[in-house]
């Protein structure tokens, strides 16, 4: 990641896993940024996330809805829902599912990649140039060994059944 990112010295140990991040909250960690999940209602103490994320200093939520995790943040941005955006979902089996936009976001949400390459403009971080879902597609492919043979192109093209 060191030689695609152009950066050097990340961390050669693992980080911390979703509970450990909730407990290290206001603590260690000092902000957060939640995308798409609402730990108050997945993790099991309700109690305990609700205290540890009010330690934090400052809390984002992107999310489609105003969740029980939203409601706690500080900022919350506006996403689009899987309908309302073009691209993919990619799993570890390397199943790739291509999805396309049926309708428009409402208001000022916007699609995760959007959201996310606005952010790391604003905080001047090199990088993020996507101007579309393929670049972000491309870019992980460039990553990510088990997707290598799987373009963007191929899974463009439209899949014919024969019965």
């Amino acid at each position: 990641m060191e030689k695609a990112w152009g950066v050097e010295g990340l961390p050669s140990t693992p980080g911390l896993t979703l509970t450990e991040h909730i407990d290290a909250a206001g603590d260690e960690i000092k902000s957060m940024f939640i995308l798409g999940e609402n730990p108050m209602l997945s993790f099991p103490d309700i109690n305990h996330v609700r205290t540890s994320l009010q330690r934090l200093d400052f809390l984002v939520v992107q999310d489609i809805f105003l969740t029980e995790t939203a409601e706690l943040a500080d900022v919350v941005l506006p996403a689009a829902c899987w309908a309302e955006k073009d691209g993919t979902f990619t799993n570890a089996e390397r199943r790739v599912q291509r999805i396309r936009k049926a309708v428009d976001p409402p208001g000022d949400a916007r699609a995760d990649w959007e959201i996310i390459t606005a952010l790391a403009h604003a905080l001047g971080l090199n990088g993020f140039d996507f101007t579309s879902v393929k670049d972000v597609y491309d870019d992980m492919r460039k990553v990510t060994p088990q997707y290598a043979g799987i373009t963007y192109e191929r899974i463009e093209r439209p899949v014919s059944l024969v019965l």
